[in-house]
């Protein structure tokens, strides 16, 4: 197989560079004007046979300067020549192939393109333990498209996450899925928030994020439902907000969310719609991003705001405690406590503390200070803007577990 890769790559190179050079000696058309010669008796043409041809300033091919070759061009051909002197089933041989595939995509001439596919997939299609058959899958995923795109997709998703590749091919499956249908979209929810987990930096999972919340809006904050996931309840005789809620683990706030209720008032037959499963929020502090997950799904995120270099927000596994509406503010430095709308207290419109340990007295809060969110700027708690905290506390419980990793 890399001898076929071989034979492949010293074929295509010497076809290549013989028409470099054969562009390259090809000289100027003559001028077809008539050349003429002064006389003292005025201007004549010259006979053929008078005119003197300058020869050309022709240097031998060995000694030809490579002007005309970018950068890019002669990188090629030394790859190429090294190569041509590797042994065909080394690790050095599989680097130099992969390199070399990339810089002829990267060409953007049709005809490199097409070796680079044909070095990429036998590459793919080598020993499971070659070094870099997943990575010649990537860029396959990239560079194909309909049938053979999906195909390639589905290989390196069945991987696993730590495949390269992972996230993007998740992204190309759930195109894929008819998401008007509620399979649909529920697979579709489930590969894209496999590729929002597994994309390595916030401008890979800002595009992922944008269709996990069209998604989400679409199915779970309106009238459609997942049966998966939401129950419909029927209210009976003595049933109550909070009853319905502690029975489906969810919350009272929640409920009258999903169902457009503006009071606790519910009666009999009354149909209702309720979403239930674990979720856990993750923190990210380097990208200033806080997400909230409902069994291993995405369900919203938002930008936040943390500990200043002296106050480092600790990055460890908490569980929420005490949760708190319009919340009043403890000082840490003894001061008496400030009331929720005074000036000086920074907790905003809710608090969702950490349960007592290690970190005593951090959380997640609204702000005072909407303009610090996206940077270093609190005493060691996440900060929300005072919007995006009330929208995520109808979805927290006591004891739902928070992640901050840096």
């Amino acid at each position: 197989m890399r001898n076929f890769i071989l034979f492949s790559i010293i074929i295509a190179g010497s076809y290549w560079a013989y028409q470099k050079w054969n562009a390259s000696e090809t000289l100027p058309a003559e001028n077809n004007s008539v050349k003429t010669a002064v006389s003292g008796e005025g201007t004549q043409p010259l006979a053929e046979a008078q005119m003197v041809q300058q020869p050309p300033n022709l240097v031998p091919m060995q000694e030809q300067p490579s002007t005309s070759l970018s950068s890019m061009d002669k990188e090629i051909l030394i790859l190429r020549s090294e190569l041509a002197n590797v042994d065909p089933d080394s690790d050095l041989f599989s680097n130099l192939s992969l390199k070399l595939s990339k810089l002829l995509l990267n060409s953007e001439r049709p005809e490199s393109i097409g070796e680079a596919r044909g070095i990429l997939r036998t590459l793919s299609q080598g020993d499971p333990a070659q070094p870099n058959r997943d990575l010649a899958n990537e860029l396959l995923l990239q560079e194909s498209s309909g049938a053979d795109q999906l195909t390639i997709a589905q290989s390196i998703f069945e991987k696993g996450a730590q495949t390269p590749g992972f996230g993007f091919a998740a992204e190309i499956l759930s195109e894929n899925l008819n998401q008007d249908t509620s399979a649909g979209a529920l697979q579709s929810w489930d590969l894209l928030s496999k590729a929002y987990i597994a994309a390595p930096d916030l401008e890979t999972k800002t595009p992922i994020r944008i269709k996990l919340w069209n998604l989400v809006n679409t199915w779970i904050f309106s009238s459609k439902s997942f049966p998966e996931v939401c129950t419909t309840v029927t209210v009976v005789s003595g049933d109550s907000l909070s009853v319905i809620a502690q029975k489906h683990k969810s919350s009272v706030d929640a409920i009258k969310l999903l169902n457009g209720l503006r009071n606790d008032v519910i009666h009999p037959q009354q149909r209702l719609k309720v979403l239930s499963g674990k979720v856990h929020i993750e923190v990210d502090k380097s990208d200033f991003r806080l997400d909230l997950f409902m069994d291993g799904r995405w369900l919203m995120g938002f930008p936040v705001g943390h500990g200043r270099s002296d106050k480092v927000t600790p990055a460890l596994d908490y569980v929420v405690g005490v949760m708190q509406k319009k919340p009043m503010w403890q000082p840490r430095d003894g001061r008496a406590p400030i009331a929720h709308g005074v000036e000086g207290n920074p907790l905003g419109e809710r608090w969702i503390g950490f349960k007592d340990g290690e970190t005593f007295g951090l959380g997640i809060h609204g702000t005072d200070d909407p303009d610090s969110i996206g940077s270093m700027c609190s005493e060691g708690c996440v900060r929300l803007r005072n919007e995006d905290v009330i929208t995520l506390y109808p979805w927290i419980r006591s004891g739902t577990p928070v992640s901050i990793r840096e």
